[in-house]
């Protein structure tokens, strides 16, 4: 489901407003299959999220519409979309390694 629904946002959900590529990273589907938690990145600005956020709203309709024609199941889960900040968190912890590592070194250098 992840796999499709990605392939959805990539191949046919294009929007010039959206800056940036929206990630699914992760589908958690309920036991009984009624609803699915999709959780999606978007690496930009606050705004940039904010309009992420309701361009995915608007096309629920439609990814749910793709997504069970895709699935070969009887029903096919509500989804709900969950921004998932990450891969932001990630990319700071990899900026902090880095200012870290960096100012190691020029204390060693000074010595």
């Amino acid at each position: 489901m992840r796999q499709d629904i990605a392939s959805l946002f990539l191949a046919e959900l294009k929007d010039p407003r959206l800056k940036g590529v929206i990630s699914i990273t992760q589908v958690k589907v309920s036991k009984d299959l009624s609803h699915a938690r999709v959780y999606w990145s978007l690496l930009g600005t606050e705004s940039d999220r904010r309009t992420a956020e309701r361009f995915i709203e608007s096309a629920r309709g439609f990814i749910q519409k793709r997504v069970a024609s895709e699935l070969e199941i009887r029903t096919t889960p509500h989804l709900d979309f969950i921004y998932d900040d990450s891969i932001e968190k990630g990319v700071e912890v990899s900026k902090l390694i880095d200012e870290a590592l960096e100012a190691d070194a020029k204390g060693q250098d000074e010595e």
